[in-house]
């Protein structure tokens, strides 16, 4: 059962990497024929497309009261995209340079949006309030100091781009409409969310994990594949500022846009144990973070070396959650 699980999540998370395909493939479709340009609300939707999986599962979780997995996914998403993503491209590319606002400016402020939410919760719930607090900080972002890394990502969505060929390149049947692929995204991305929320429901119950492990780990992988595939093919294509923008614009999104939208569906409210059982996880976003400033601030680049200790740091978080998850 706990196999058969396992593997269905998993299968899962691939319909909704290609679910997140479809509607891309398709919304750049509509946009060169309504000849919208690659600005306004679907080049915002294109600019944060390897977020989605992230926001639907959150959002499915939320409005089924599932506080651990909607924060666990966060977290955990956070915490893969600073260290087994940005460390897996690192080592992939060799190396990753770093230069310009991304190292004077925007890693500080992807650090204070990681870690805003877990001051708003401390209180025990992320209210509606606070939701909205979210979600005018990260308007407030992505109009002024990440603007021009969403105008980026914007473009390049709109051309041949390396997600589109990773993720679109089974997408291409013959006799489905633009708007017919956008529909079948849309279907199977909400399906396979409310799936995940279910099934990640019972593993715990099956394995005796808590709802928040298997958030931290395999919901918030499978939710960062998109942004893995990202990095590699941007780094791959020299497209190493784009990589990094991409990187740190997911953290703001998890972190602001997506808990804002969450906790506006239905407030997350913490147990009686409060932010206890997410100390090590916050602790390992806080690591990380400071880690990837120091090795990046010291020669301006991300080393391949210091990618691989990004990638062990990762597991060993896994380790030491494990350990203390009650098995």
């Amino acid at each position: 059962m706990v196999t058969f699980q396992v593997i269905s999540l998993i299968a899962l998370c691939l319909i909704l990497i290609y679910s997140t395909g479809l509607i891309v493939h398709s919304l750049k479709s509509l946009v060169r024929l309504s000849k919208l340009g690659a600005y306004g609300i679907t080049a915002f939707v294109l600019a944060i497309s390897t977020s989605l999986p992230e926001l639907i599962v959150s959002i499915v979780a939320s409005i089924e009261g599932n506080t651990s997995l909607v924060l666990g996914n966060i977290i955990g998403s956070n915490i893969a995209d600073l260290s087994l993503v940005v460390g897996g491209a690192s080592i992939f590319g060799g190396s990753l340079a770093v230069s310009g606002t991304i190292l004077k400016r925007d890693i500080y402020l992807t650090g204070v949006a990681g870690l805003l939410p877990i001051f708003l919760i401390a209180d025990g719930t992320l209210s509606r309030p606070d939701g909205i607090v979210l979600l005018v900080i990260y308007l407030i972002l992505v109009s002024t100091f990440l603007r021009s890394h969403h105008q980026s990502l914007a473009k390049n969505a709109m051309s041949v781009s390396p997600l589109r060929r990773l993720l679109s390149m089974v997408i291409n049947g013959n006799g489905r409409s633009t708007l017919g692929k956008f529909i079948l995204g849309i279907s199977l991305l909400l399906i396979s969310s409310h799936l995940i929320v279910k099934i990640s429901s019972a593993l715990a119950i099956s394995t005796g994990l808590s709802t928040l492990f298997i958030g931290l780990f395999i919901v918030a992988v499978g939710t960062s594949l998109p942004e893995l595939a990202f990095e590699i093919k941007a780094v791959a294509s020299g497209q190493t500022k784009m990589a990094l923008g991409d990187l740190l614009g997911s953290v703001v999104a998890n972190s602001t846009l997506i808990l804002g939208i969450a906790s506006i569906i239905r407030p997350l409210t913490l147990t009686e144990r409060g932010l206890i059982p997410y100390g090590t996880a916050i602790g390992a976003f806080t690591v990380m973070y400071i880690t990837f400033i120091l090795f990046i601030r010291s020669k301006k680049k991300l080393e391949w070396w210091e990618g691989t200790i990004l990638v062990i740091a990762y597991i060993a978080f896994i380790f030491i959650e494990y350990q203390g998850s009650g098995i």
